[in-house]
């Protein structure tokens, strides 16, 4: 009887830790989907947007749990038909305390910074080649956590990058659309 008590308390402690992703795993994987898995893996999954190389998946038909915290959507991203992201948008801040309290129990104190510009505080860990970002804006309201894996996250960046700077910047204007068309006028008027 003893014998059969230890496992099951094992297993119990293993859950309770997990909360349905478990960190020993974070640099190979999350939740049971390989890093650099091919989108063929991912059947039951629709396309929500995305540019270029880059792609953003969702799963209707799954709930997830974070860390213990049910969280309404998950957002796979890929990066040349890789997986190379997961995104959570978070309802509550109880969640998001919560979160990054187990966050801070496993991973130690994150790298932060803060943005005045929106009041954007960002908090950071890394597990091996995968990075970890909470996001919390101040002003929105609106909170995120975030999953990279760094090898094809850092690609992916490259791309995006590469399609702002083929992209010609748009004239900068600081003023509203009726003092816009007023100063073109005048500039036409003058330019003869």
């Amino acid at each position: 009887m003893r014998a059969a008590v230890y496992p099951l308390l094992i297993l119990a402690c293993s859950l309770w830790c997990g909360g349905g992703l478990l960190a020993a795993d974070l640099d190979k994987e999350f939740l049971n989907k390989r890093w650099g898995a091919p989108l063929s893996e991912f059947a039951d999954y629709v396309n929500v947007g995305g540019s270029g190389k880059i792609a953003y998946y969702v799963n209707p038909k799954q709930a997830y749990t974070l860390f213990d915290v049910a969280v309404a959507s998950l957002v796979y991203g890929f990066y040349d038909e890789k997986f190379f992201a997961a995104y959570a948008d978070l309802d509550a801040i109880d969640a998001y305390s919560a979160i990054k309290h187990r966050l801070q129990q496993r991973f130690g104190v994150p790298k932060s910074s803060m943005e005045s510009r929106g009041a954007l505080t960002t908090h950071s860990w890394m597990a091996g080649d995968t990075r970890i970002k909470m996001k919390y804006s101040e002003a929105s309201g609106a909170m995120k956590l975030s999953f990279y894996h760094m090898p094809l996250a850092g690609r992916a960046n490259a791309e995006m990058q590469r399609a702002l700077d083929e992209e010609p910047p748009e004239p900068l204007f600081p003023l509203s659309k009726t003092r816009q068309k007023e100063a073109v006028e005048l500039l036409e008027l003058f330019s003869y």
